[in-house]
């Protein structure tokens, strides 16, 4: 390698946000900006957005490295990868572009229902898809904490899921929360199906051998909160952990990104990236 060679930088990941203007969207977009391995190519958002064609910083931001980005309802630009924060129906139409000019995908939207986990499954056979509950490394790791305790204490230990979020969110349980779900069942060796109850009323009977319950709350502002309780003979044992911020999320969406940016086709999670398998 030359030495003029050796002083090229290397190309900047090329990135658009989907549900650039939603609360997630804005703040992956504005560490993107001020983060140098990343282009800022495009800023997506809905069709119904008032703000389609208006800069998504407004200009008294001035030198705002994402200053002057326009909100679009499609890319027009081609992208490295692109991150999803839109809706289950936006993430089928990003989708659909990425897989039409090969760009990755990272999709932070929850709420799909099967059609639409079947379409990603499907677009994981041509492009690199990463699809995650969660960004947070805390939580990341607490999912794995879950599955580890799951199988460590057994089935005479009951597990009770409570999460909190802010009183905008529109899906319930959080995709957190069933992840949650997944791991606990993973660790008794059990499928969860037929297993979980979302809340309880009247006159719900003795609590049944193995089932899993999941509780969610909405309120104010909070940004996000999972507690996992195992309750057995004598003791209770709670993991817990508290979002404080949701640039905790957006820089994690971030890493990930970076990460699968030129990874072949297939279906890739966070705990890959991190280190965690």
């Amino acid at each position: 390698m030359t030495k003029q060679q050796a002083t090229i930088p290397p190309r900047r990941i090329r990135l658009a946000v989907a549900g650039a203007s939603g609360r997630m969207g804005q703040r992956v977009v504005a560490l993107a900006a001020e983060n140098a391995q990343f282009e800022l190519v495009c800023a997506l958002t809905e069709e119904t957005d008032p703000r389609v064609g208006q800069p998504l910083v407004p200009p008294i931001a001035g030198g705002h490295p994402a200053a002057g980005v326009i909100l679009k309802t499609r890319r027009e630009k081609p992208c490295d990868v692109l991150i999803d924060f839109s809706s289950p129906s936006g993430t089928l139409t990003h989708l659909a572009d990425c897989v039409g000019d090969g760009a990755a995908i990272v999709i932070g939207t929850t709420g799909h229902d099967a059609a639409a986990l079947g379409a990603i499954g499907e677009a994981a056979r041509s492009i690199a898809v990463l699809r995650a509950s969660n960004f947070s490394l805390g939580v990341n790791l607490l999912i794995s904490l879950v599955e580890q305790t799951a199988a460590a204490l057994g089935p005479e230990f009951d597990i009770e899921i409570v999460e909190a979020h802010h009183r905008r969110k529109v899906d319930a349980p959080s995709g957190t929360a069933l992840s949650l779900v997944e791991a606990a069942a993973r660790g008794r060796g059990v499928s969860r199906e037929g297993r979980v109850v979302t809340g309880r009323e009247g006159a719900a009977g003795p609590r049944p051998a193995g089932q899993i319950g999941v509780h969610a709350v909405r309120m104010g502002d909070v940004v996000g909160e999972h507690d996992v309780h195992f309750g057995g003979p004598g003791e209770t044992l709670t993991l817990r952990h508290s979002a404080l911020s949701r640039d905790t999320f957006a820089s994690g969406a971030l890493r990930a990104a970076a990460w699968v940016a030129g990874r072949p086709a297939g279906q890739y999670s966070m705990a890959q990236v991190l280190g965690l398998k």
